[in-house]
């Protein structure tokens, strides 16, 4: 296994929301962070797959021995910072009003 760092630019002006995989481990980053992973990656072939989901949110699946993966932002370890949100995301409200008449009728 060959040591594998990868950095992450960020530039965008909201939160961004990072899922490393597949033991969840989740960051919310702000803006001017700087996440970096660190572990033994494969010595050929991708050190890992990123999968964008939207704007704010991306999923890393680092290849290789994962077990001892560091977690950095800005150069500090920052494994306690997930899962840890300034700004949970949050889906949209479903509206209720079909459900709620459903209901009526069965009552």
């Amino acid at each position: 296994m060959a040591l594998t760092q990868q950095t992450f630019l960020k530039e965008k002006t909201w939160p961004i929301y990072v899922s490393v995989e597949p033991w969840p481990q989740c960051f919310e980053l702000m803006p001017n962070d700087c996440p970096t992973l660190t572990w033994d990656g494969p010595d050929v072939g991708d050190a890992s797959q990123v999968e964008w989901i939207n704007d704010k949110e991306i999923i890393v699946w680092p290849e290789g021995d994962i077990d001892a993966i560091e977690y950095l932002v800005n150069g500090e370890p920052a494994k306690d910072r997930s899962w840890d949100f300034k700004f949970p995301i949050v889906s949209p409200q479903k509206k209720t009003e079909f459900w709620s008449a459903i209901k009526r009728i069965f009552r």
